[in-house]
């Protein structure tokens, strides 16, 4: 019985100690414009704000209309102030409609994270 009780304790250590690096992956913390929103103006950029550092020149943002057509934006750079952050600029404002938001990211312990979500522009 004393070797079945250190095995199990094992077993539990290590299923505690990888659920903590699980959560310590970067995740999305917030984005603009906000996921599920309506914005009143078309934005010119979309930036996306992690928990950690995260890498640009390995992370990229990709944003389509409603009927999937790609929107033209610059790569994905780094906000110069706060490495948490990355941002996509786009060729011009965009124009009333919904758009999704696809992004990836690399985070600075080089775990790679994905996601997506959608918002609106105006009326």
């Amino acid at each position: 019985m004393g070797k079945a009780l250190a095995t199990a304790s094992l077993i539990a250590l290590v299923s505690v100690s990888n659920l903590g690096a699980a959560l310590a992956h970067s995740h999305l913390k917030a984005s603009v414009p906000a996921a599920g929103a309506t914005v009143a103006l078309g934005p010119s950029e979309v930036r996306l704000q992690f928990n950690e550092a995260v890498e640009a020149r390995f992370s990229a943002i990709r944003v389509e209309s409603k009927a999937g057509k790609p929107i033209a934006s610059e790569p994905a750079i780094s906000d110069p102030a706060d490495k948490t952050t990355l941002i996509a600029k786009f060729a011009a404002p965009l124009q009333a409609g919904s758009y999704k938001v696809n992004w990836q990211a690399l985070s600075a312990d080089t775990h790679k994270v994905k996601g997506s979500f959608t918002f609106q522009v105006g009326p």
